[in-house]
Parts: C-alpha cells; structure tokens; sequence
C-alpha cells in the first residue's frame, strides 16, 4: 500500500508540474500565454525555414540537372540510365561550358555575357524541351497546348480591354498636340 501512494503521490507531482496554472486574475495568466505564442512561432518558423532550405536544394538539383551539370537521379523503380548517345554527351558538356557561371564584374559585361551566350542557352534549352515533348503522348501534348490556350484567355481579354482604355486619351492627346502646332 504505502508504494501505491508513493506512487500516487509522485504521479499528481507530475501532472500539477505539466498541467496549466490556475491564476485567481486573468491578467497573471497573460506572461504564459505569450511565452507559448512565442514558442510556437518560433517552431513554425523553423519549420517554414527548413522547408524553404529543402525547396532551393531540389530546385538548384533540377536547375543543374537542365543545364547538364548534373546527371539526373534514377528514380527508384526505374532500371539504371544506359550509357548516352554521343550527340547527347557532346550537348552535356557544351552545356556545361554554356552554363558554367563566371560573375560578370560590371553591368556591361552582365549584358555582352547575356548576348553572348543568350542564343545559345535559349536554343539549347528549346531543343531540350521539344526532345522531351516528343518523348510525351500525342494525347498529352494536345491537351496541354489546349489547357494552356485556355488559361491564357484572361490574358487576352485583359490586353484588349486595356488597349480599349488606352485608345481614347491617345486620341485625346493626340488631337491636343495638333492643336497646339496649329496655334
């Protein structure tokens, strides 16, 4: 019996330690309160943190993986990748030189590096995109190209009503600026 109570008695210490305080006023309960609030912003934040960190690793992954600095990871299921073709080698490593990054040290050399090597990366990645459309189901490639016409039909009409809206004060400033020559 007497280790029941010990028992007991060690168990109610427990609980009174984790349960929540009983405060005679509510205001004493305020500190409380905002130490929780605090730790559970703090949790969620670390927690968008961590998964913000996860988000820039794949994409800088599928970023190196596009420009052919990076071979893609097998998926688990699917058997390992062959050995490439060469023209697929040849266009991995001109890729790697297209996208190797050297940081430019002024806005004008920013600029020439874009023009320079702008064609290439956009031909590159084009050929990239139409070899992987091909690899896509005619079904699927229709689908999309109709999905995509349809999801840009707000866009269309946002362009037209604002060049409706556009169209009278043009004409208005128009019509100023001739007056204004006449005189």
């Amino acid at each position: 019996m007497a280790k029941n109570r010990k028992r007991t008695g060690r168990s109610e210490e427990v609980i009174a330690r984790k349960a929540t305080q009983h405060h005679d006023f509510i205001g004493e309960a305020e500190p409380e309160r905002q130490k929780s609030r605090e730790a559970t912003q703090a949790r969620v934040l670390h927690d968008h943190q961590q998964l913000e960190k996860e988000i820039v690793r794949e994409m800088a992954h599928e970023v190196e993986e596009v420009a052919g600095l990076r071979e893609p990871a097998p998926a688990p299921h699917a058997p390992a990748p062959h050995a490439s073709a060469p023209h697929q080698e040849a266009a991995a490593n001109k890729a790697r030189g297209l996208f190797s990054f050297e940081r430019p040290r002024s806005l004008r050399a920013a600029i020439e590096l874009i023009q320079g090597r702008g064609p290439e990366a956009l031909e590159l990645l084009r050929a990239k995109a139409e070899e992987r459309l091909a690899k896509l189901p005619k079904p699927v490639v229709d689908f999309t190209g109709k999905a995509a016409g349809f999801l840009l039909v707000p866009v269309r009409l946002g362009t037209d009503l604002v060049q409706a809206a556009l169209r009278t004060p043009a004409a208005l400033w128009r019509l100023l600026v001739r007056e204004k020559h006449r005189a």
